[in-house]
């Protein structure tokens, strides 16, 4: 097929129980509107499962990296076999209806002026979801909710959970910043897509089941990776776009932040080390300890997990 409508890009790192019912959702499509593929990329799982997913979902594309890259380098190196006239950046613990995609594909055809759309979500049991947000400024703390009050809303950034864009969008922007591991990489390409002259657009009457955690909450030790790793974006986040005494002062205010919160949750942790909900809070600690100390001798504020420090191309 020379032409095709939609190219959705799946990146998952194991969490199999819910990337199985992201794709069973997927295969039910009957495709009568419209024309797509599933690309699915395994961040290196490493367990062989995914071979079991792919022999399953057979009519679906599967790409396994050989290193975990992060969420930025899954979804660009499937950004480059894509054929889509439109991509979909869709997270494995969601589940989709071809009803709702559809009507989210005509409003983005419709609206070449929005960069990037997105829509309502909800868990299963009906509670809401972070769909997007406010900018990170001085006051930020964590990232400012936006009122969406309307069929259509316009936040300043929507999450990668479930992003749409055209594929000469998403090459304009040169794709996602692989210089983040994992969080931020969409607020990061929403602010250049907003600093291009785009809209970004959030459908308040669309919507799809999104279960946090997927690949996040996985087992003690993966959990404590990605809750460090959400600080280490949002440094690098301010770094790449703010400058002066503002860049200063938010790096501070983080940084006190999170050693007054994590010194605090990480003693917690140590005396109830018989609760792993808590105990984890002391590897966070640990973790983030070590990042800081890393950043203060490299002079950069990039994880030591994402692709642009292997390579040394940091700033």
């Amino acid at each position: 097929m020379d032409f095709m409508d939609l190219s959705i890009i799946i990146v998952s790192y194991k969490g199999w129980e819910k990337l199985s019912k992201c794709l069973k959702s997927l295969d039910a499509f009957v495709n009568k509107s419209f024309s797509m593929e599933v690309i699915v990329v395994d961040n290196y799982s490493g367990d062989g499962i995914i071979n079991d997913i792919e022999k399953e979902f057979s009519k679906f594309n599967f790409i396994k990296n050989k290193i975990n890259g992060g969420y930025a380098y899954g979804c660009n190196r499937a950004a480059e076999s894509a054929k889509g006239d439109f991509f979909m950046i869709l997270n494995p613990d969601t589940i989709v209806t071809e009803k709702e995609i559809e009507k989210l594909l005509e409003n983005a055809k419709s609206h070449p002026e929005y960069f990037i759309v997105s829509c309502r979500q909800v868990r299963e049991n009906g509670t809401l979801c972070r769909a997007g947000g406010k900018f990170p400024e001085l006051s930020f703390g964590n990232l400012v909710p936006f009122k969406a009050d309307s069929t259509v809303s316009f936040p300043d950034w929507v999450s990668g959970s479930l992003m749409l864009m055209r594929k000469d969008t998403f090459k304009k922007l040169n794709g996602f910043d692989e210089s983040f591991w994992m969080y931020y990489e969409d607020v990061d390409i929403c602010r250049r897509a907003r600093n291009a002259g785009g809209e970004i657009a959030l459908f308040n009457d669309i919507v799809i089941e999104h279960n946090h955690g997927g690949s996040s909450r996985i087992n003690p030790k993966t959990t404590s990776i990605t809750k460090c790793e959400v600080q280490a974006s949002r440094h690098f986040y301010i770094h790449k776009h703010f400058r002066g005494h503002k860049r200063f002062l938010l790096q501070l205010l983080t940084i006190s932040d999170n050693l007054v919160t994590g010194i605090f949750a990480g003693i917690i942790g140590l005396i109830f080390f018989f609760v792993p909900k808590l105990f984890i809070r002391f590897f966070v600690l640990q973790r983030l300890a070590g990042y800081y100390s890393g950043s203060l001798l490299r002079r950069s504020w990039i994880s030591p997990r994402s692709v642009k420090f292997k390579k040394g191309d940091q700033p």
